[in-house]
């Protein structure tokens, strides 16, 4: 049967975006060894990477356009005419539109009170230098002891623990990182957990590169000479910035590496809360815990990742001079609160950040954008709100439930004709397909953002005014009384860990859910007025790679209900870890040029920092283009888009499932992202994956038809 030609609007759009990222010689590149080129040198060629941004792709532009929906509700009135859904404000009752209303206005405080730079560069950093002098006082050094003093004494404990409480309090962690939540073994129950921290670079490697690392102390010696909190203490700023250069590089030796601190069978350590003390003395950690958590809540026991490193630390810091632990913890601070003030004193930091990732060292974004994802990021789920009312749709909603269940059916059918697990592990893999909670578009609990009333409770006790760093401090301390107050309550699986205008998506081993923002529901990833290929290949291959999490290295170890334990037979692991290696090792040999160019090596991606997501990339690809297949299959074959006949509907699939990686990235951000992302490089995320698809090499007529790696 053959299919007509979609001319509508939206189509022609699909179609000349696609067309605009083709490269000029798409008719005659190799798509077997090539398709990245193929499909991507055209969006390469006419797009630059912006001043204020390190990389620049498909998901960047979508993400602009939301930034731009959520300015224009900010700088907007309330929308009090909107008839888009049963929750606009045209269709609330009188109070709760009242209600609705003052939430809105609660947004547009906290926006214009960011957008007031006139009143931030009036006060200067005279705010942080309030909370210097609190962290200065809660851990004193003094007046003549900068360059004199030995390493901590007995007595500096309990001051050096109750300072790490005030920050934390503050939202700023210091040695090691603190929170509550899900407890992997038993995920309905709510725990502290603490993790390796205390590295302001973004990875241990970075401590190894003089250049860097003279950069870096050249910055804090800047930083130091202007904002701390004695006349001798600012006198030694060179001094101390290298005694807290000195000590990051310790705790950067004993930090373990990004693919242990994600894997659950490594990290998941219960200790008693009382054997902290012992653990990590000079840290206190069980007497920060205890004045953490809520009066009527006991703490005995805590998950601590890591314990050599807890005591590695300490020891590290027991031994360090005391002016440089208060110089390290009052750098913390600064790090964190800097960005909500504004004076030449702070503006070291922004021009090494922005050196560090490639950027120019006097970019600086657009004031808006600043303060777009402020609002999102302390008030989000009304602005979120708002965004669903200007951007999403039920249909889309269920449109996107159906790509879903698709995805599970395709899942299902996989592990069903798996040759490798053992049956006993496919009934509860089929189980673990079935039980996993699908949230799409915006959350309807914890909180309901349909409802202006839930909204309003979830936000109450906050407090917005017109000052921007009040503000700040107001929201960081709300969320860590809401972060430590579900310790003793069961978890909150109404939760959603993004907003939804967040272009992006999830996968919750611990809760066994898969969460899609309508933020990635969005042209040219998910219309429901373009051809199937188009949504299904972009849209699906992301729900099946979120589904796919759940049976890759980390994601296995959960059961059903979202718990860690052993569920698989020896065999079936034996199975999957021989096929995993084979993707460990087909994503080792990609390389990204080294930073600056040169003579310099290439890096080589980390294929077992990467291994999820590569396993996952593999998974959702597979599923989504059997589930597509089989809606033409039922439904009819779908419309073709103009100009693009050069190719077969299978092959515009795998078109638009690589146009969602198009994109280019600093070098310098590149390097970082080997260091420290457990994504591959999106090139190596078309080519990688297309090499591991059955389907791709069938559509393109590749010589080999048998997928390099291949698990599900």
């Amino acid at each position: 049967m053959s299919s007509s030609l979609c001319l509508t609007p939206t189509c022609i759009h699909a179609a000349s975006e696609i067309l605009y990222n083709l490269s000029p010689d798409y008719q005659t590149i190799d798509p077997c060894t090539s398709f990245d080129a193929l499909v991507c040198d055209g969006f390469n060629n006419r797009h630059d990477i912006p001043q204020d941004k390190t990389s620049y792709s498909t998901g960047t532009i979508m993400s602009e356009n939301g930034q731009t929906t959520l300015r224009h509700i900010l700088e907007s009135p309330y929308p009090a005419t909107s008839e888009h859904s049963s929750f606009s404000p045209q269709n609330l009752l009188t109070l709760t539109a009242s209600t609705d209303q003052d939430n809105f206005l609660m947004i547009q405080e906290a926006y214009n009170a960011c957008m007031n730079e006139t009143t931030l560069q009036s006060l200067g950093v005279a705010p942080l230098v309030d909370l210097i002098d609190q962290v200065a006082a809660s851990f004193p050094v003094a007046e003549g002891a900068y360059g004199e003093d030995g390493p901590l004494g007995e007595t500096d404990a309990s001051e050096l623990s109750e300072t790490i409480l005030l920050l934390e309090k503050m939202g700023v962690s210091s040695f090691v990182g603190l929170t509550a939540g899900a407890d992997d073994k038993n995920p309905d129950v709510v725990i502290i957990q603490a993790y390796p921290a205390g590295l302001s670079l973004p990875s241990p490697e970075y401590y190894q590169d003089n250049d860097t690392i003279a950069t870096y102390q050249a910055m804090l010696g800047e930083v130091f000479s202007a904002l701390l909190p004695t006349n001798s203490s600012r006198a030694s700023a060179k001094q101390l910035a290298q005694s807290v250069v000195d000590l990051e590089t310790k705790i950067a030796a004993v930090t373990p590496p990004p693919e242990d601190q994600s894997d659950v069978t490594k990290y998941y350590n219960i200790i008693k809360v009382t054997d902290a003390a012992k653990i990590g003395p000079a840290i206190g950690l069980d007497s920060v815990v205890k004045s953490l958590v809520p009066e009527d809540y006991t703490a005995d026991s805590m998950l601590l990742a890591f314990p050599e490193f807890l005591g590695n630390v300490s020891e590290i810091v027991s031994q360090a001079p005391k002016a440089a632990v208060q110089s390290y913890l009052i750098w913390q601070l600064v790090n964190v609160y800097s960005s909500y003030v504004e004076g030449p004193e702070v503006e070291a930091i922004d021009r090494f950040s922005n050196t560090l990732s490639g950027k120019d060292p006097g970019t600086k974004a657009e004031r808006w954008k600043t303060c777009v994802s402020y609002v999102d990021s302390t008030l989000g789920w009304i602005l979120s709100r708002f965004y669903i009312e200007a951007a999403f749709s039920d249909d889309a909603k269920k449109y996107g439930d159906q790509i879903i269940m698709d995805i599970k059916h395709q899942f299902i059918t996989k592990l069903n004709d798996l040759s490798w697990m053992d049956d006993s592990v496919k009934k509860l893999a089929v189980n673990k397909v079935n039980n996993i909670d699908q949230k799409i578009g915006f959350p309807t609990a914890s909180p309901n953002i349909t409802n202006p009333d839930a909204l309003q409770a979830y936000y109450s006790g906050l407090t917005i005014s017109d000052s921007f760093f009040n503000n700040t401090l107001a929201s960081n301390a709300r969320e860590v009384n809401r972060t430590w107050s579900a310790l003793g309550k069961p978890v909150d699986h109404g939760e959603w860990g993004m907003q939804a205008d967040i272009v992006n998506a999830y996968y919750n081993p611990v809760g066994n859910e898969i969460v899609f923002p309508a933020g990635i529901m969005q042209f040219p990833v998910f219309d429901l007025d373009l051809p199937g290929y188009v949504s299904y290949g972009a849209f699906a291959s992301v729900a099946g790679h979120e589904l796919s999490h759940a049976f890759d290295n980390s994601g296995r170890h959960y059961d059903e209900h979202g718990n860690y334990t052993d569920w698989w037979t020896n065999s079936t692991v034996a199975e999957f870890d021989q096929r995993a290696g084979c993707f460990v090792d087909q994503y080792n040999a990609f390389t990204v040029p080294a930073a600056g160019g040169g003579n310099a090596a290439p890096l080589h991606v980390n294929g077992r920092l990467t291994l999820g997501e590569n396993i996952a990339d593999a998974g959702g690809v597979s599923a989504a283009f059997a589930a597509w297949r089989d809606r033409v299959a039922s439904a009819g074959p779908d419309q073709s888009l103009p100009g693009l006949d050069f190719f077969t509907h299978d092959q515009l699939f795998f078109v638009f499932y690589a146009n969602w990686w198009c994109g280019k990235t600093r070098p310098e951000q590149a390097v970082q992202y080997v260091y420290t992302d457990p994504h591959s490089p999106a090139f190596a995320r078309v080519l990688g994956t297309t090499a591991n698809s059955r389907a791709f090499r069938d559509s393109f007529n590749c010589p080999v038809k048998e997928p390099t790696c291949e698990l599900w």
